[in-house]
């Protein structure tokens, strides 16, 4: 059964069996039933079979699979979303109020609205993963996170059963975290309302992180044109080219990876200082919390760049990237991932945070 309509073409959902999970790993996983949500109005959410299976704590939800080490390659039940439109809410001459549907692929609406000449989101070009996965981790990068361009999300409370509607505060955004990450398998996140802006920031366009001088130079010398004229979609692009020299394209096959595997670790000051005076030219980076130092320089100065067991390794490229060169399975992911962890700390004293979900388990048995 499904939720389709009389005269209606495409169902509000539908079931499917032995459904092959994608991800961005290229690990192998599979759900042994999925819903697929094609709308997402409160009428077909509280249909009872779909509410049923959305209270049901053993169901996991699941986006695009980019952020996501399937350790256990079977799952019991999913829901996926499959609505993937976006539309403008409010137009003003410098704002523009949008909406997006939480199964568009974010990758996709950064350059749909950098093309549209709007600014706010191009600095996220080429982050694989869907709208609706992207406010769970805050996703990020170059000085921009998603949590500063949300004006509110909608999200269906699997605890209450019911829609909830969360003004940005709401949401706790904060370093690759949220309310819906700290409160794992409790949210259904729906639709996101972005503001971007029709004016370039103060800054425009900003270049104070590795590649981009260079990638910026190359732009003008190309088009004869000052920094200052280059647009949200030239800006996008450039993006693109700078990450896709650094990491693995994510809609390769293979090698599979799912971008940057750990957090940028945080210490205090005195050990920032300390860990400077031994390792001179150490990058560090004050933020409000202490120093943040890159995950990708520690796993490097363990001399793992580049390192390879087997199917799983460290990119070449990036240390910060633990890639899958097909054939292997979560189990051996994960181990592999462990053995770069106690490396790093052997050296350092610092314990790297893993920053994809790792499913270990055929259900999610526990929510926030």
């Amino acid at each position: 059964m499904n939720g389709t309509e009389p005269g209606q073409q495409t169902p509000a959902w539908e079931w499917r069996e032995d459904m092959a999970l994608e991800n961005t790993l290229r690990l192998p996983a599979h759900a042994s039933r999925a819903l697929i949500l094609h709308r997402l109005d409160n009428e077909t959410l509280t249909q009872p079979e779909v509410a049923q299976w959305l209270a049901d704590p053993t169901t996991r939800v699941l986006g695009g699979g980019s952020n996501v080490v399937f350790v256990c390659p079977w799952l019991e039940q999913t829901v996926h979303l499959a609505a993937a439109k976006w539309w403008v809410e409010r137009h003003s001459a410098d704002r523009v109020d949008l909406v997006a549907e939480g199964g568009m692929g974010l990758d996709q609406l950064v350059r749909e609205t950098a093309a549209r000449g709007w600014f706010g989101l191009e600095a996220l070009a080429e982050i694989p993963g869907t709208v609706g996965a992207a406010p769970m981790q805050n996703v990020g990068a170059y000085g921009v996170e998603l949590g500063d361009r949300v004006r509110w999300v909608e999200a269906w409370d699997r605890n209450a059963g019911c829609l909830r509607h969360l003004d940005r505060n709401d949401c706790r955004f904060g370093y690759r975290s949220s309310r819906f990450k700290t409160q794992a398998g409790r949210w259904l996140i729906l639709r996101v309302g972005l503001a971007l802006s029709t004016t370039p920031p103060a800054d425009w366009p900003p270049t104070a992180y590795p590649g981009l001088e260079d990638a910026l130079a190359e732009w003008q010398e190309t088009t004869g044109l000052p920094a200052a004229e280059m647009s949200p979609l030239a800006y996008a692009e450039m993006i693109t080219r700078v990450r896709l020299s650094k990491l693995p394209d994510w809609r390769s096959r293979l090698p599979g990876s799912a971008g940057s595997f750990f957090h940028n670790p945080v210490v205090t000051p005195s050990r920032a200082q300390a860990l400077a005076e031994r390792w001179p030219g150490m990058p560090q980076f004050p933020v409000e919390e202490g120093v943040k130092i890159p995950a990708g320089w520690l796993i490097e100065q363990a001399d793992l760049r580049g390192y390879r067991d087997g199917a799983v390794g460290v990119s070449s490229r990036h240390a910060l990237v633990l890639e899958h060169y097909g054939g292997s399975s979560g189990e051996v992911f994960a181990r592999f991932a462990e053995f770069v962890r106690a490396r790093v700390r052997d050296i350092f004293a610092i314990d790297l945070v893993v920053e994809p979900e790792c499913i270990t388990d055929r259900s999610l048995a526990e929510r926030g």
